[in-house]
């Protein structure tokens, strides 16, 4: 599989997450859990979907920092 499968791949799942989630929700911190995690689940994530995840965490993290930035500048 090539890389531009590989991003196809992660660009679909974060956009159908970006789409099921209506809000920005503030995170408690870049890889911190939104509710306990079973170890089960975690194995049975495959790594696209692991990367997918984080990838997601980061963006969602830096559209918090701009909005508070901008609303810091704004006052």
């Amino acid at each position: 599989m090539s890389i531009n499968d590989y991003k196809n791949k992660i660009e679909s799942y974060i956009s159908k997450k970006n789409n099921s989630s209506k809000e920005l929700e503030s995170a408690r911190g870049l890889l911190a859990p939104k509710g306990a995690v079973k170890k089960e689940a975690i194995k049975q994530m495959d790594a696209v979907a692991s990367v997918s995840e984080f990838i997601y965490a980061i963006r969602q993290k830096r559209k918090e920092i701009l909005k508070n930035k901008g609303t810091k500048n704004g006052s």
